[in-house]
């Protein structure tokens, strides 16, 4: 079944995501899961250059407030950029 909201950025569908209760929310949200929307692959690039951190941001939509925010995305495993890449990637 296809979501009624896509990203802007890669055109994929949303899903729906149940925030923790520490982050505030009360309601889900809908997220970009796409590891190769351009939003979410240059957002790892800016964080590791900037911060030298295993981050992203995702592109999300809050459906109860109708606005769009980054969310804070860990970047472990494959998605990580500091495994010795992190400058190739960041200085190149």
């Amino acid at each position: 079944m296809a979501s009624e909201h896509t990203c802007p950025y890669c055109h994929k569908d949303l899903v729906s995501w149940e925030p923790p209760d520490e982050a505030g929310w009360d309601h889900d949200l809908m997220v970009c899961e796409n590891n190769e929307c351009s939003y979410f692959v240059k957002g790892r690039s800016k964080v590791c250059k900037d911060y030298d951190r295993n981050f992203s941001y995702r592109y999300c939509y809050d459906p109860a407030t109708g606005n769009e925010l980054p969310i804070l995305a860990w970047c472990g495993g494959d998605l990580s950029l500091l495994k010795g890449r992190c400058k190739e990637v960041c200085e190149g």
